[in-house]
């Protein structure tokens, strides 16, 4: 990843993380518009950045349907 998507990404999960503290020392009050604002635009974002990173890393390395499932099954034996 460029260091430009580093620093945006970072941004986006400051920007989420600061709205949360705002909700966090405010109790039992009502959450300042900006926080409410912030929050509706940030979330979406980084679900899908998220979502497609992981949906990403599994399309470039494949899924072997067999090895997970041999895996699996190891991993219950040894259990038992």
């Amino acid at each position: 990843m460029k260091w430009l998507k580093r620093y945006a990404i970072s941004c986006l999960i400051a920007m989420f993380v600061i709205a949360g503290i705002v909700g966090y020392v405010r109790p039992g009050k009502d959450l300042r518009v900006d926080a409410i604002v912030t929050m509706a635009v940030v979330w979406p974002i980084i679900a899908a950045i998220t979502v497609g990173t992981c949906i990403g890393e599994v399309a470039s390395d494949g899924w072997d349907a067999e090895k997970t499932a041999k895996r699996l099954e190891a991993k219950r034996l040894e259990k038992s």
